[in-house]
């Protein structure tokens, strides 16, 4: 049998390195968190001026928030007001890190659900 090699994506490639690593895992909650609005957001056949219509602001300000990483500057006040206006619940949990490695896969189950 012929030993085959195994080739490595880009991404794990670029995972074995400690500061990309710590980078994508940081910033890895607030992607969940706008891909879970965004897909809210497709669920209702909504577009982002429908959604800036219900929250009486302007679009361009939903789409600062929805794109690229937005989320991360949005206030908690904000990400509340548009998961309402989706039908979704915010809810902002704070847990240690010992937790977090219990607890994590039962919540990103309910997320998906």
């Amino acid at each position: 049998m012929k030993n085959k090699k195994k080739f490595k994506s880009v991404f794990d490639r670029e995972m074995e390195d400690p500061e990309f690593r710590r980078l994508f895992e940081e910033g890895w909650p607030a992607f969940q968190l706008e891909v879970q609005l965004l897909n809210a957001l497709e669920r209702k056949h909504w577009s982002y001026s429908d959604l800036a219509k219900v929250l009486h602001t302007q679009k361009s300000a939903i789409s600062r928030d929805l794109k690229s990483g937005g989320i991360r500057s949005a206030s908690i006040s904000r990400i509340s007001k548009m998961a309402q206006a989706l039908g979704l619940k915010f809810l902002p949990l704070c847990i240690s890190e010992k937790q977090m490695k219990k607890f994590l896969p039962i919540i990103k189950r309910l997320a998906a659900a």
